[in-house]
């Protein structure tokens, strides 16, 4: 509950899901808050700026359109200057990958909303730590008695009688010391040898976001599988190229693999809208960034090429 005289906390609600705004219209504002509702991500902006508010809550429909990557970039960047973002969805699947690009602090499941709505303004309590109780004293053990019995044996001072020991035998000649190694040849054969037994892969580390010039590509399938990503630069390499590549993934992980230049598009001299670059096929990409990646790709969506 907000104190006597001061003003309510604004929450602003994106979306058009009718239970939820229901079900935070009949606990927030008992409880303290302004709700603002706007049905659709594109009014977010202009709202943003009329309204101010200390919380925004995403309701993402079960399968965001490209209307929704503006909006998730506003919260990404209100996040940055203290605003509180939560993002709602109706599963864990499209919630937790976008929640990361919006810069949430916390993601939830349209079913927990609706049977806890506070938890859109809950920031958790955090745990009091139990109280630490001092030891128990440790109890006085008298000292034990001495045991009462026979001496204690004692050995002979002479050693048991026996067969006399076994002569020392000498050892055998050590073998003769190895030449030590020519270092500096060794290098200089390395050196030599190194351009033709194994090829250096160029290096190249790219992020992709909602806003970069890089984005990912698919085939027929639609799936990440079928493509890979695309790489946005003035000086492609040529088609079967071989490339050592970081990739940062939305959620903010990077991975490091092998690529394959796939196919080379150079900029439109028409238009000039489309930006230059390489599709990259990726090698040894695991199947939890395949399915990361492709939920990300309802929020934005990737290019459609058919690799040969």
């Amino acid at each position: 509950m907000s104190p006597p005289g001061a003003p309510a906390a604004r929450v602003l609600a994106v979306g058009s899901d009718a239970d939820v705004c229901v079900a935070l219209h009949q606990h927030l504002p008992a409880a303290g808050y302004a709700l603002y509702c706007v049905p659709t991500p594109g009014e977010l902006e202009p709202l943003l700026r009329a309204i101010a508010p200390q919380v925004i809550v995403l309701l993402l429909p079960a399968s965001p359109d490209a209307s929704w990557g503006g909006a998730l970039t506003t919260t990404a960047a209100a996040s940055r200057v203290g605003v509180r973002v939560v993002v709602v969805a109706p599963s864990r699947e499209v919630v937790e990958p976008l929640a990361a690009v919006a810069g949430a602090e916390r993601a939830l499941s349209r079913a927990e909303v609706l049977s806890r709505p506070a938890l859109v303004v809950d920031r958790g309590a955090a745990a009091t730590p139990a109280p630490v109780r001092p030891p128990p004293p440790a109890a006085v053990v008298p000292p034990a008695p001495p045991p009462v019995g026979p001496p204690a044996f004692t050995l002979p001072s002479d050693p048991p009688a026996g067969p006399p020991p076994a002569p020392l035998q000498p050892l055998p000649p050590l073998p003769p010391r190895r030449p030590a190694a020519d270092l500096m040849a060794l290098i200089d054969e390395e050196l030599v040898d190194e351009p033709k037994g194994r090829p250096q892969l160029t290096r190249v580390e790219v992020n992709v976001s909602l806003v970069s010039e890089h984005n990912f590509f698919v085939g027929q399938t639609r799936r990440l599988d079928s493509g890979g990503v695309f790489i946005s630069t003035a000086l492609p390499p040529p088609v079967g190229t071989r490339l050592q590549l970081r990739l940062g993934l939305p959620d903010g992980r990077k991975i490091d693999l092998e690529g394959e230049v796939a196919y080379v598009r150079e900029k439109s001299a028409i238009g000039g809208r489309q930006p230059s670059g390489c599709g990259v096929k990726l090698i040894g990409l695991p199947a939890w960034a395949i399915d990361a990646i492709d939920r990300f790709l309802l929020a934005r969506p990737p290019i459609v090429y058919a690799t040969r």
